[in-house]
């Protein structure tokens, strides 16, 4: 019972070990190194008080409410600065910790060693984890699956003999470190009844009278009524919070998401079953019409994988009562956390599958695999009697797996890499094209991230991403009438984002347009008030109209917020002079400055 959780560990650190040497990527850039929330103990009560993105779209109404993510963003920006190793290291030992909870959690479920093995091997090094793992931001998902299975563990002992309350107290600490990780922690509640319903019943040699199944119904039901209270309590600072409990992100008929769900949940299962094909985005589309490929086939081919479920449990509950369980517990796991996921009206399009949302659901998979390998053994329970070719097959399996999982996460070593496999894998999905082309962009390949943005364009025209990069490209080209126009359509797509009114601005002052530069940028405090460099561009905008007081009032107010800023404390000493000579100099042909 030490070395062989030892040897799994062992292994699931080094398959990861590799990602400390991965820089940021993707929502890194945001949350992490542009976050200034995260520098300081200062900002931990407006973790609690609004969603992650706040402090970048103060108008944004999102549903990613994640007190704890944001906790421990701190806690590394306090111990590695924006060294990205030291963010790898903690996400790889998260994972072995989570890792070694699903082992310590089948052993419980089942008091097989050798399952428990198993299922731990197979959780620690399946590929389809890498993204969890290799993807910072993703913390979140490692978190809450560690949180939700220990509260159970600490459940578990408090039913057990002995002191009782303490285990009690602990459990419901971790429920609510589990729903303020993310939202799929409020599955808790129904994992405790289910627990407690399945491990309350009768023994095979017992007869259950209706009365018993009645009371041990009651039994698991009022089990959770803690629990139910750590969520009520969670819910109305969410909605607090968030302003809302949840808000629609893509409008989807009823229709669109039932159909979709059977190919969604398909595309999962073959994730788990064989990982290849792995990348950041997918081309995952709505099913809008029952048609035998994107509806009726998924669904025969999930309702033959139930029947032979239900077959296999019908099977065990006869030969092995215990196991039986287990196997009922494990499959009851995948379907409810799977469950949260599953309601696309709250994603964006495009991204309405990720590897990341299998993790916590895979712990119900891996010890359904585990289970049946230790059928097909004839692995005693505590024994490590077995055939000759279980440890040799068990080798040979966690190699395989480790190799390929170390050739999933190398992917993600940098954005040019990542952004490339996504494009490959999902060349008509949006998100793939866009952070390419972000990607190349970054590399100086000017002209190939713009052949990309209009890939993207022609793929979905109103996308924002799109719009906004188009603009922008054309901006560093000079080529103001299209950056003026893709500014705008994209002002017009998301009215929330501050910097794109600035961009349009400066834009509109090398047209000669100052009144319309004047107007997007007085938007652009309107819409982000604490933009860095707003005033200053505002003020040069206002000097160009020969407005001096003005422009000489909007510097010093962002002086006051910068005193560091040496632009604005030039432009201030040039304005005075100009006022002092009583006459304004001529404005330079090209007064926009770039936003740094």
């Amino acid at each position: 019972r030490f070395f062989l959780p030892a040897a799994i560990l062992s292994a699931t650190f080094l398959t990861y070990v590799a990602t400390v040497d991965f820089g940021f990527v993707l929502d890194d850039r945001v949350l992490i190194i542009s976050n200034e929330t995260i520098r300081s103990w200062h900002y931990f009560p407006s973790y609690f008080a609004a969603h992650i993105w706040k402090f970048t779209y103060p108008h944004l109404l999102s549903n990613y409410y994640r007190p704890v993510l944001l906790i421990w963003l701190r806690l590394n920006e306090a111990l590695f600065g924006l060294h990205p190793w030291g963010w790898h290291l903690t996400s790889a030992l998260a994972h072995v910790a989570v890792t070694y909870l699903v082992y310590r959690f089948s052993l419980k479920l089942t008091g097989n060693v050798g399952v428990a093995g198993m299922a731990g091997l197979l959780f620690g090094l399946h590929p389809v984890h890498a993204e969890a793992v290799a993807e910072i931001n993703a913390i979140q998902e490692l978190l809450s699956t560690l949180f939700i299975l220990g509260a159970l563990m600490t459940y578990g002992r408090s039913r057990e003999p002995g002191p009782r309350l303490g285990w009690l107290a602990a459990s419901l600490a971790l429920a609510a470190a589990a729903v303020l990780s993310k939202e799929t922690g409020m599955v808790l509640p129904i994992l405790v009844s289910v627990y407690a319903w399945i491990y309350g019943a009768a023994r095979r040699s017992e007869v259950e009278s209706r009365r018993r199944r009645l009371e041990r119904l009651h039994s698991a039901l009022g089990a959770a009524l803690p629990f139910w209270a750590v969520v009520l309590a969670y819910v109305p600072v969410r909605i607090w919070a968030l302003q809302g409990f949840a808000h629609v992100v893509t409008p989807l008929s009823l229709s669109q998401e039932v159909f979709t769900i059977p190919s969604v949940l398909l595309f999962y299962l073959r994730l788990l079953v064989w990982p290849s094909g792995l990348s950041c985005y997918y081309d995952t589309a709505y099913v809008s019409t029952p048609s035998w490929h994107g509806f009726v086939m998924p669904a025969a081919v999930l309702a033959a994988v139930a029947a032979a479920l239900a077959f296999w449990y019908g099977r065990t509950r006869r030969s092995a009562p215990d196991e039986a369980k287990a196997l009922a517990f494990a499959i009851l796991w995948m379907v409810l956390t799977l469950l949260p996921v599953l309601n696309f009206r709250f994603f964006m399009e495009g991204e309405i599958a990720h590897d990341r949302y299998l993790y916590l659901p895979s712990v119900g998979f891996v010890l359904i695999v585990a289970l049946a390998f230790g059928q097909l053994t004839g692995w005693a329970a505590g024994s490590f009697r077995r055939p000759a070719w279980v440890l040799p097959g068990a080798l040979v399996l966690a190699v395989v797996m480790g190799v390929l999982t170390v050739r999933q996460s190398l992917y993600w070593s940098d954005e040019l890499t990542l952004a490339y496999r996504a494009h490959e894998i999902a060349p008509r999905n949006v998100f793939a094209t866009t952070t390419l082309a972000a990607a190349v962009a970054q590399r100086g390949m000017d002209d190939t991230a713009l052949a990309l943005c209009q890939e993207a364009f022609a793929i979905k025209p109103n996308f924002w991403r799109t719009n906004f990069d188009l603009a922008v490209l054309y901006y560093s080209r000079g080529d103001d009438p299209e950056a003026a126009r893709f500014f705008r359509r994209a002002c017009a797509l998301d009215p929330d984002n501050g910097d794109q009114f600035l961009l349009l601005g400066m834009v509109l002052v090398r047209m000669d347009q100052l009144p319309e530069a004047e107007k997007a940028v007085r938007t652009a405090l309107r819409v982000s008030p604490q933009g860095k460099n707003y005033h200053l561009r505002l003020g040069t905008v206002l000097r160009q109209e020969g407005r001096l007081p003005e422009a000489k009032q909007e510097l010093e107010v962002e002086l006051a917020e910068d005193a560091q800023n040496a632009e604005a404390r030039t432009l201030i000493e040039e304005i005075n002079q100009q006022m002092q000579a009583g006459k304004a100099e001529e404005p330079p042909q090209h007064p926009a400055a770039v936003i740094k």
